[in-house]
């Protein structure tokens, strides 16, 4: 079966979402699948080969349509965003894909190409909501990250045997590492204390900001750490919250991740409770990786991340509370034994959501 990946992003980019596109490719060509993804060309910001940037077996090719990169010069325009995307949808307009099927992550995608073999994989429900209920329509086949997700398109009008939800994943190879403590004194964290770390954007719904304000609230010589901000994000988060026992670091090469997370004594999930998308939506590529890491979880007690984790495997917090959250904390911290066997059932979990079973049930799926 022939397999074209469609997406309006550039890659490669330090999002997390580029890198679950190349997986997932990755692993629908290991599973037998003919696969090309189709990609808009770029011509500022990283430059570096897609396969060598994130780690992935070359068994596809990549096709890149010509579409403007204003984005690249003019980060934040709004402009430069919709003029970018609507010259690659154009390009996509022109091309055939014939009998080959069409999976596509962004719902415009499945509004302009010509196909009627389209698989739709959605994250989240846009604002407008009748163009991308439009692009539903035109799918034969849906995959969401989550429960929350489908119920949500169930009441959109999407009939429910079209759809069927595929959490994100993690590549437990990463983790075969044996990990070292000293990385963080690169970085001034004395890896003789306790550290607790999230990994991720520092942007609203992730929720960061919860966990950087719960720093004060804590008691003992834990240090908190933050990683994976880029840019104006970075600079502004680390200007208001950066200070003592709290250190926020910018985005890492996604190799260092595991010994990161394999190191750290407590892993936060701090997902906000206010937009849908972290409530109800979500399927956070950092929780499959803080499962597989074998640390104990302190998470945001929310739907989205209740349809993975559960009593037995992770410690639960009011969402946007710091006060809780510090709490659930030094909870974690003082009893080690009941944190090390729910972090064990977690590990063991994992290996449910791997990307290889994902892209299996997807294919499954679409015969």
């Amino acid at each position: 079966m022939k397999l074209a990946y469609v997406s309006l992003v550039r890659l490669p980019t330090d999002r997390a979402h580029g890198y679950a596109m190349m997986k997932m490719c990755e692993h629908f060509a290991a599973r037998g699948l003919d696969v090309e993804l189709v990609v808009p060309t770029r011509r500022h910001g990283i430059k570096d080969d897609p396969f060598h940037y994130y780690g992935i077996e070359r068994n596809f090719t990549i096709r890149k349509l010509w579409a403007t990169d204003f984005l690249g010069r003019f980060y934040k325009s709004r402009l430069s965003f919709f003029i970018d995307q609507l010259t690659f949808l154009l390009s996509l307009l022109r091309q055939r894909f014939g009998n080959t099927m069409v999976y596509a992550r962004d719902y415009q995608v499945a509004l302009f190409v010509r196909s009627k073999n389209i698989t739709l994989e959605v994250h989240t429900i846009p604002h407008r909501v009748w163009l991308f209920s439009l692009a539903l329509s035109r799918a034969r086949r849906i995959v969401v990250i989550s429960g929350g997700l489908k119920k949500a398109l169930i009441a959109l009008g999407a009939p429910e045997h079209k759809i069927l939800v595929a959490p994100d994943a993690v590549d437990l190879s990463e983790f075969d590492i044996t990990p070292s403590r000293e990385v963080w004194r690169e970085h001034g964290v004395d890896p003789q204390k306790k550290i607790v770390l999230y990994t991720g954007h520092f942007y609203g719904w992730k929720g960061a900001e919860t966990l950087a304000k719960a720093a004060a609230a804590l008691e003992g010589d834990a240090e908190v750490v933050l990683m994976g901000g880029i840019d104006e994000e970075l600079a502004s988060f680390k200007k208001e919250y950066a200070g003592p026992h709290v250190y926020v670091i910018g985005f890492q090469p996604r190799k260092n991740i595991p010994n990161f997370l394999m190191s750290a004594d407590v892993l936060v999930l701090p997902n906000s409770a206010k937009p849908k998308i972290s409530s109800l939506y979500t399927s956070p590529l950092k929780l499959f990786q803080y499962m597989a890491s074998s640390v104990p979880i302190v998470a945001s007690d929310l739907p989205s991340i209740r349809e993975i984790l559960t009593d037995e495997t992770a410690f639960w917090f009011a969402p946007d509370d710091e006060n809780a959250l510090a709490r659930q904390i030094e909870y974690v911290l003082a009893h080690k034994d009941e944190a090390q066997q729910k972090a064990a059932r977690a590990h063991e979990e994992i290996k449910k959501y791997t990307w290889d079973a994902r892209a299996q049930a997807i294919i499954v799926s679409l015969h």
